[in-house]
């Protein structure tokens, strides 16, 4: 079978386009987390296992769903609303 000139690179570079969006469509799904950032403010008690549980391990699940979730709860249960802190009374340096 004949082909126009440059048509065997097209049909090619095809090729390679299809394999290339078959191996990316084949990757595996991101990471789910199995809780929301209000599932842990609710539970302290869950907060505070997987806190540790991320904690104890950072190198291989400081970027997981549920690590930074519960980052992210600890840190607003820790700190709280700003509007909820006491003034603070700094001391007169008046001298």
């Amino acid at each position: 079978m004949q082909f126009r000139p440059g048509a065997r690179s097209v049909r090619k570079c095809l090729g390679f386009v299809v394999t290339a969006l078959s191996a990316a469509g084949c990757a595996p799904a991101p990471d789910r987390a199995s809780h929301t950032v209000a599932d842990y403010q609710q539970d302290a008690q869950l907060r505070h296992e997987e806190f540790a549980r991320c904690t104890a391990d950072p190198g291989s699940l400081r970027n997981s769903a549920d690590c930074v979730n519960v980052r992210e709860a600890e840190r607003s249960a820790g700190i709280g609303s700003l509007r909820d802190l006491p003034p603070l009374r700094l001391p007169d340096n008046k001298k």
